[in-house]
């Protein structure tokens, strides 16, 4: 089985791959009894999957050989995502057990599952339940050391000003990385730091004039510690632009790419445009010209995000 992701959050949904290889020479059908479900921290178990499987003997075997003469498929096509086999060639499989799972790709029958994990999910590991029930034993799946995910969660708050507390609330280390940008300098990052922050503690995280972003969840969430829960101002993606040089004079146009609208930006409009990166905050441009920022504001040039 494989999990994707293998690190998420409350309110997101993971997508479960389970493959079902034949036995090698069954001589008759079988119909075992499979249930496939997700366990909770706790000892919860949400059912996704419980029903019998009819597997027919005659696509276990080989093909006869006239069949193989005759370009006859055996299978149909299976299009498996690549990311399936990534993941099985990442987890802490032996050699042969891949080799063993990778043969298994072509013949087996691959079944998708989602879950969306409930908003109010506590943090934790999440084991996958996985039974094949057939004359009363019970298989479990080859890759079960594999079969987990995590459900992370940070909680942040302010302890003073430019001063933020890092919490893990849960019982497992979360992964996260830390980078700090001069207020000046947005191409470099000033500092790089990674850690896993351990189960139940916290890190304080000072952003006085500097610009720190929390990276976390397999770096699909970016939060800006420097501007915690307040809106940053960003150029509009959905305008066209040009950067030009008029005599000795940058000058920027923007337009929307419907419509005979244009706006042509030189000097401090121009500047607080350039600013609006999404890493700036909101205060830093508007104290350049409050006006000037709330006309660019009301046409669109900028928008404003959390």
């Amino acid at each position: 089985m494989s999990i994707f992701p293998k690190r998420t959050i409350a309110g997101n949904t993971v997508t479960i791959h389970w493959n079902l290889t034949l036995p090698a020479g069954m001589e008759a059908a079988i119909c075992p009894f499979v249930r496939i479900g997700i366990i909770s921290p706790g000892g919860h178990t949400d059912m996704l999957f419980e029903e019998h499987v009819l597997l027919l003997p005659s696509t276990a075997a080989p093909a006869p050989a006239h069949l193989q003469q005759s370009g006859t498929y055996q299978y149909l096509n299976k299009h498996t995502p690549l990311v399936v086999l990534a993941a099985y060639l990442a987890g802490q499989q032996q050699r042969e057990k891949l080799i063993e799972i990778l043969t298994n790709i072509q013949n087996g029958r691959h079944y998708y599952f989602t879950w969306t994990v409930p908003p109010d999910a506590p943090p934790g590991k999440y084991n996958l339940l996985s039974e094949m029930h057939l004359e009363g034993r019970v298989k479990h799946s080859g890759t079960a050391a594999e079969d987990f995910f995590y459900v992370e969660q940070l909680d942040l708050s302010t302890n003073a000003p430019g001063e933020v507390i890092i919490h893990n609330p849960g019982p497992e280390p979360v992964p996260v990385k830390l980078i700090t940008y001069a207020k000046d300098d947005h191409l470099r990052p000033e500092a790089l730091e990674v850690f896993y922050l351990a189960p139940h503690n916290t890190h304080t995280v000072s952003s006085a004039g500097k610009m720190v972003f929390l990276v976390y969840n397999e770096e699909r969430i970016t939060v800006p510690l420097h501007s915690l829960r307040q809106s940053r101002p960003l150029r509009n993606q959905q305008y066209l632009f040009l950067r030009k040089e008029e005599t000795g004079i940058p000058v920027t146009y923007v337009l929307p790419r419907e419509g005979d609208d244009a706006w042509r930006l030189t000097g401090l409009m121009r500047d607080i445009w350039e600013a609006a990166d999404g890493m700036n905050t909101l205060e830093a441009l508007r104290e350049k010209d409050r006006a000037m920022y709330d006309e660019m504001i009301k046409h669109q040039l900028i928008t404003e995000i959390l």
